[in-house]
């Protein structure tokens, strides 16, 4: 009876630690890849030299990027690019690469809110 008890109990830890990690993966809007940054969740987007980063808060709703900066250091060709990102429409940062960026590259995206505190996405 003992050994029922505590298998019941294992699965109910193993099932609470696995459940909450799944529980809250946002939803890319504009075609991108979503990642936790700090106190943010970025979307990355790229089509051909542009590049956008789209600031969200941790419910999804988007932030105003006014006062924002940024710099994208991605991989591309197999080498790093930088490329600084400066605040544009509503809750993005923007910015061009002197070479054609793939759909998803791998990389990361570094923030600086308009107090100074930097945060970093990390695209794989």
């Amino acid at each position: 009876m003992s050994n029922t008890i505590w298998r019941v109990i294992t699965a109910a830890v193993v099932l609470g630690l696995v459940f909450p990690a799944h529980a809250h993966d946002p939803e890319p809007k504009h075609g991108g890849r979503i990642v936790h940054a700090g106190s943010y969740h970025i979307e990355l987007v790229t089509k051909g030299t542009s590049i956008a980063a789209f600031l969200l808060a941790h419910d999804e709703k988007p932030l105003p990027s006014r006062g924002y900066q940024g710099v994208a250091i991605l991989v591309v060709d197999g080498k790093s690019e930088r490329v600084p990102l400066a605040a544009a429409d509503d809750n993005q940062l923007r910015g061009t690469s002197p070479l054609p960026v793939p759909d998803n590259p791998k990389g990361v995206v570094q923030i600086t809110s308009p107090t100074g505190v930097t945060s970093q996405a990390k695209f794989n």
